[in-house]
């Protein structure tokens, strides 16, 4: 996941990954190839649409990712205790506050620590392709308020699939001012009060309610 932000206390390493002009993943990994194109900007490598598709449409399955015993710069959430690597173009997603795109995250099995071969809910768009060693850890879907077209920038709000950042930073979205949060940090940072402005995954729903003494 990258950023169009000003980072804090980022390694060299992050730098170099952050700020890459070339992928470190082929578009044909997570089989992207005709839905996604990269482009250059002053803030890094990002990803455009190829497609265009209405709002709530399916847009990908995350079919190849690493899991990683704890969140990093680029690890999705995908439960209370797990985060994995999308070790695709998917990777190069940036956050807004106003996003184009939703990451609906499937949970890994809690006694086998297995992500699912299929969708849970069941498939929303025919056959899946390259489905990796790990399962599928979540499905991508256009935002429910509104459709993409081929050059919209693809990006999700991080704190959808994130209960806590490893690294919290200024965001620099461009949504208007009463819509973009200034600082992620995190869904742990944001009001119950706020948590209907945006989409968010169960596990964080179940997390918010947990702190706010609901369950």
């Amino acid at each position: 996941m990258t950023q169009t932000t000003t980072q804090t206390t980022t390694s060299n390493e992050d730098v170099t990954a952050l700020h890459s002009k070339e992928s470190a993943y082929p578009l044909t990994i997570n089989s992207l190839q005709n839905l996604v194109a990269f482009v250059h900007t002053p803030a890094g490598l990002c990803v455009v649409s190829k497609v265009s598709l209405p709002a709530g449409a399916h847009f990908a399955y995350i079919t190849s990712h690493e899991p990683q015993p704890s969140p990093i710069w680029k690890t999705i959430q995908t439960s209370a205790t797990t985060h994995t690597d999308p070790q695709s173009a998917l990777l190069y997603m940036n956050h807004s506050c106003a996003p184009s795109l939703e990451v609906h995250t499937f949970s890994p099995d809690p006694t086998t620590g297995k992500y699912p071969q299929s969708p849970p809910g069941g498939d929303r768009n025919g056959e899946i392709l390259g489905v990796g060693p790990h399962g599928l850890a979540g499905e991508v879907r256009v935002a429910r308020d509104r459709g993409i077209a081929p050059g919209d920038a693809l990006t999700f709000f991080y704190p959808s699939t994130e209960w806590e950042m490893d690294r919290g930073f200024e965001c620099l979205c461009g949504a208007p001012k009463g819509v973009c949060l200034a600082e992620v940090k995190g869904s742990k940072e944001i009001e119950r009060k706020d948590l209907g402005r945006w989409f968010f995954n169960e596990h964080i729903l179940r997390l918010a309610a947990e702190r706010d003494g609901k369950i």
